[in-house]
């Protein structure tokens, strides 16, 4: 269980609190978030608050209880708890070296002699990522209603399909502002690596929308096309209407594409792709219903079968990528980097079996590396700790290193 207590009640329970620690510090205008396990105090952390800021004073657990996350689960409710009260960065100015290690390990930056972690970022992430998913939303409904009504009115059939297109677009923009809303929650005990694999589930949701879509317009359009009936001219001004959804759609994937790469977010990628596919799908609309006019009616239906087509390619990449996000597919250039940046950085002789796995806009590293045989367990430990404080440091979306340590065969 965990608390936020006051100095104050601190003060009143402090024999209490010195069983946990002989030195507890009483600071004044302090928050104090207390970790109990059956009623017995675990550890703690001492914040304070300036502005927008929050200084991490000190972080404690009882010795004991060292080696069962205690720290990491402390950590995990205070930086949830930061980011509650709207605070956008932490700040630890302490020199404790098993402290600062410690932090490195959530992400937290050094810089000035500080180490910081700007919690503002991941907010930044959630509300843009949220704007553009509720913006498609509203987009997406405009387009269907315009589409659907003008095209029955038109007479165009590829229109009418374009615009259930746009209506399957609402359905998938809905389902990825959900994955926005839970991948950004924080990790838990029954989640230590994060939520942030939610973004690829969504990825291929949209994906199998994509897919059934393209589907249900090309069977429709098939079997409209072998029908026999005959076949109407549909109106000119269903292409202005056309020309509103190329406009508005390149205008989303744009928007889109630009913040899903910047946020590292499959599902929007993956919804602007689907944007993208809809504006070779209302061009296509476009070439039809001329044809359609100034050739024969039958293009107007077999342009549905090309729209149905594009967008059939646009969902089967799309669940490809994200499904390779989720089978953990190594990115050679990523790995590649990791190891040329070992070998430059340190005296490590061989590193291998370099493995990584994303999570959402995260990276979790796991190499092995050889060290002298007659290296000490601590210097190896030590060398090993560097290394991973180190390539979390300088690989921004690089979360969690993994580092097992071999020794040097002889020749």
């Amino acid at each position: 269980m965990y608390k936020i207590v006051e100095a104050d009640e601190i003060k009143k329970e402090i024999s209490q609190y010195e069983k946990l620690d002989k030195s507890i510090p009483i600071l004044e205008n302090a928050k104090y978030i207390v970790c109990e396990c059956d009623g017995e105090k675990i550890g703690y952390i001492i914040i304070t608050n300036t502005g927008k800021k929050v200084v991490l004073e000190t972080i404690f657990v009882k010795k004991d209880e060292r080696y069962k996350s205690y720290g990491t689960k402390l950590m995990n409710f205070f930086i949830s708890y930061v980011s509650k009260i709207k605070k956008d960065v932490i700040i630890y100015k302490g020199t404790n070296e098993d402290v600062k290690s410690f932090l490195r390990k959530f992400s937290f930056k050094d810089t000035k002699g500080q180490l910081i972690i700007d919690i503002k970022e991941k907010h930044n992430r959630k509300k843009d990522g949220v704007i553009v998913a509720f913006g498609s939303i509203l987009l997406n409904i405009f387009l269907a209603v315009i589409k659907i009504f003008g095209g029955i009115k038109g007479k165009s059939n590829a229109l009418v399909a374009d615009g259930v297109n746009s209506l399957s677009d609402v359905v998938s923009s809905t389902a990825i502002l959900l994955g926005i809303h839970f991948s950004n929650m924080p990790e838990d005990e029954d989640h230590p690596y994060g939520h942030e694999k939610i973004e690829s589930v969504i990825g291929i949701m949209v994906g199998l929308f994509v897919v059934i879509t393209a589907f249900e317009i090309g069977k429709g359009a098939v079997l409209e096309l072998f029908n026999g009936e005959t076949k109407v001219v549909p109106a000119f001004s269903t292409i202005y209407l056309a020309l509103i959804s190329i406009i508005v759609k390149y205008g989303m994937y744009f928007y889109k594409m630009k913040v899903g790469k910047a946020t590292k977010n499959v599902a929007l990628i993956a919804d602007a792709r689907d944007s993208k596919s809809d504006v070779f799908s209302s061009i296509g609309v476009i070439i039809g219903i001329l044809l359609s006019i100034y050739i024969s009616p039958i293009f107007d239906t077999i342009v549905s079968i090309v729209v149905a087509g594009l967008i059939l390619k646009e969902g089967v990449t799309t669940l490809f990528e994200t499904s390779n996000i989720i089978l953990d597919k190594q990115e050679e250039d990523f790995i590649k980097e990791i190891e040329e940046y070992v070998y430059k950085n340190t005296d490590i002789k061989n590193v291998h079996d370099i493995y990584m796995r994303r999570s959402g806009d995260k990276i979790f590293l796991s190499l092995h590396i050889r060290v002298d045989k007659n290296l000490t367990v601590y210097k190896a430990h030590n060398l090993a700790d560097s290394l991973e404080e180190s390539i979390i440091t300088d690989f921004k979306e690089v979360k969690e290193v993994m580092i097992h340590v071999d020794c040097l065969i002889d020749d």
